[in-house]
């Protein structure tokens, strides 16, 4: 879950620079059109995050996936 609003407030922040890119100067917009990009791709990051983290969570609870070491490796 704390992936998810993590990328929530990235949605957010993009959302900001839109504003200020449609409300500010012409020479402006295109900075702030590029970092609403850059922290919309940051959240998009963190959703991908977040369905491999419950895919993983899923699958160690579910398929006795849960003796894996930090690489993901089994340890038996």
């Amino acid at each position: 879950m704390e992936m998810k609003l993590v990328a929530l407030e990235c949605e957010r922040r993009a959302a900001k620079f839109r504003e200020l890119a449609e409300n500010g100067s012409r020479s402006d917009r295109m900075f702030f059109l590029e970092l609403e990009e850059q922290w919309l791709d940051l959240a998009c990051a963190y959703y991908e995050v977040d369905v491999a983290l419950q895919a993983l969570g899923y699958l160690s609870t579910e398929k006795g996936l849960g003796d894996l070491n930090p690489a993901g490796h089994s340890i038996h």
